[in-house]
């Protein structure tokens, strides 16, 4: 369930806004982080998680056995995970990645020769050139899930 404001999580815990804060210092898991008036947001369920782990390391000394049973515990996350969708095998990541990046190569080093000869000579032209390309290629970035998968052979 997820929690928004650092007020709501405290109250879910029964504790201050300051312990919460504490807590994110040691590593209390926040979904979003909030700023400039937006609240953070917080999934219930791993912050109780976190909690409960970091209450058992306290009493129960670390031991071949809870390390096992930490790494069992683990791996049947990253398997829920994986099927949620939330995961995916870095061989299916790697060829998109790789099409992202010589796509936005190729497309920069063309600007660059473009730019060279387009850009005005007034300062407010250039810089108003050169936002439009930054942000033109941003969005090409921000594109890379559809990129085509780069052959073999393009290594």
């Amino acid at each position: 369930m997820k929690i928004i404001g650092i007020q709501s999580i405290a109250d879910l815990f029964g504790v201050s806004h300051q312990t919460i804060a504490n807590w994110q210092d040691q590593g209390l898991p926040v979904a979003r982080r909030g700023g400039n008036g937006a609240p953070s947001e917080y999934e219930s369920d791993e912050c109780v998680r976190w909690l409960v782990e970091r209450e058992l390391s306290k009493v129960q000394p670390e031991t071949p056995s809870n390390r096992l049973a930490l790494a069992k515990a683990q791996a049947v996350e990253m398997d829920n995970a994986e099927r949620r969708g939330q995961l995916i095998p870095a061989a299916l990541l790697e060829p998109k990645l790789k099409a992202a990046f010589v796509t936005a190569r190729e497309k920069w080093l063309e600007t660059q020769h473009r730019l060279a000869r387009e850009l005005p000579h007034d300062l407010d032209g250039r810089e108003a050139m050169l936002r439009a390309e930054f942000e033109a290629f941003l969005t090409m970035l921000s594109g890379w899930p559809n990129a085509h998968e780069v052959e073999a052979d393009d290594d």
